[in-house]
């Protein structure tokens, strides 16, 4: 069975109204550019995006292609009310995160739901963004498992930070997430975290600390991340030194509302707000080019992209019930879950909800909710009668989707983006 419903509805539809998928311009621009992008791989772009790999490349790409593709397979939703009949195909997602955008936007949603539900104490928190100057950005691109590393060295610095300010060890939490894309999808790795302003001493009072002297913070972790790269032997001391000295470290997946594909001409507009950096909005690439910026954020499978620290660490998450000060804190979702857990038990918890994701099974529940959330469009309300729609089968079997597909293109109500020639 597939994974789960697609999500994105036509940009064309009007507000409130839900409107059937269609194929993206990404999807358009990889169908017709990508066989030229692999033919061209080892000589123009293995050098950048790594040689050895294409075939992970392709195989991500194939899914995403298949995202939105009612030849894949299909579910029937219908109106419930007897006296409208009501209903349509939806096809199902790809789940290819970094490259479909529409998978991505339903993922982001799920996490953040999940850490307001599930994760997050109900206490203050703060946003930081950490960034690499551009003479370190290079070694995230071809050492992919460098992050994981930064992201426990920051908590740790963090950790220095609050201990000193709060006069005792105290015991904090942090989310933190890897991006590598900048504007105009350029290659720009960085870190954001979601802190708790402050962390408990030992007998459980929390130490609230709502100020960090941040050009102290900043210069810590400049000094922390050359010191890094260098005990790696990744740059050398003269550089080591120079890093050092400068005033600042600098700062920096791709919108379809930003994209525009010129078939013709083989070429990809992509339009932005003003951008200082660039000192443009609108930037042209060709084709095969901007395939290549925009894979180069694809990641290695079972790489974790967001990581969990201190209090929020699945392990620590396990001692949460044998802890007053934390119980009467969690979040309800995660309150509601564990009332019925024993207290006393030791060790870390199977947790409901995956550390980076939900489930399949609840990424398959939420994706009218979703659709409702982002568009203000319910597809699981009928735009006839107003009445609830319900899913009355799921369809994979390749003949009976075939059959499906050319009545509705020969009664006149083909799905958009069909390709009647994909069923010969």
């Amino acid at each position: 069975m597939a994974d789960a419903l697609a999500l994105e509805p036509q940009a064309a539809a009007a507000p409130g109204t839900y409107r059937q998928r269609g194929i993206s311009s990404l999807q358009r621009l990889f169908r017709t550019h990508f066989p030229e992008f692999a033919a061209r791989y080892d000589v123009d772009y293995a050098r950048r995006l790594g040689r050895f790999r294409l075939q992970r490349i392709t195989r991500a790409v194939e899914r995403f292609l298949e995202c939105g593709d009612y030849t894949q397979g299909v579910a029937r939703i219908r109106c419930t009310n007897p006296d409208c009949r009501t209903e349509y195909f939806r096809p199902f997602s790809c789940k290819v995160f970094h490259l479909c955008p529409s998978c991505s936007q339903k993922r982001t949603l799920l996490f953040g739901e999940y850490m307001n539900e599930q994760l997050l104490l109900r206490l203050p928190h703060r946003q930081m963004v950490f960034t690499f100057p551009k003479v370190l950005r290079g070694f995230f691109r071809h050492h992919r498992t460098l992050y994981g590393e930064i992201a426990r060295q920051l908590y740790a610095i963090i950790g220095t930070f609050y201990n000193a300010a709060a006069g005792c060890k105290v015991y904090s939490a942090a989310v933190i997430a890897y991006a590598c894309a900048g504007e105009f999808a350029r290659f720009n790795p960085h870190l954001h975290a979601i802190v708790l302003e402050g962390g408990f001493d030992p007998s459980g009072r929390f130490v609230h600390i709502p100020q960090l002297d941040l050009a102290r913070l900043s210069q810590y972790f400049r000094a922390s991340m050359v010191a890094f790269f260098f005990k790696r032997q990744l740059i050398d001391e003269r550089l080591a030194h120079n890093m050092l000295q400068w005033d600042h470290i600098a700062r920096a997946p791709v919108s379809l509302n930003k994209l525009l594909v010129e078939d013709h001409a083989a070429t990809v507009l992509y339009h932005t707000a003003y951008n200082p950096y660039f000192r443009t909005n609108l930037k042209v690439f060709r084709a095969t080019d901007f395939i290549a910026e925009l894979l180069q954020h694809l990641p290695d499978p079972r790489l974790r992209w967001i990581r969990r620290y201190g209090l929020y660490s699945s392990r620590s998450r396990g001692t949460w019930p044998r802890k007053a000060h934390l119980m009467r804190l969690a979040p309800e979702g995660w309150r509601q879950y564990h009332a019925v857990q024993d207290v006393l038990r030791i060790g870390s918890v199977d947790e409901k909800y995956a550390e980076t994701s939900v489930s399949s099974r609840e990424s398959r529940s939420a994706w009218a909710r979703l659709i409702a959330k982002v568009y203000e469009a319910d597809p699981l309300i009928c735009r006839h009668r107003g009445s609830p729609m319900r899913i009355m089968a799921v369809i994979t079997e390749p003949q009976q989707v075939r059959k499906i597909l050319l009545h509705l293109i020969k009664t006149g109500k083909a799905p958009p983006g069909l390709d009647p020639a994909s069923l010969n």
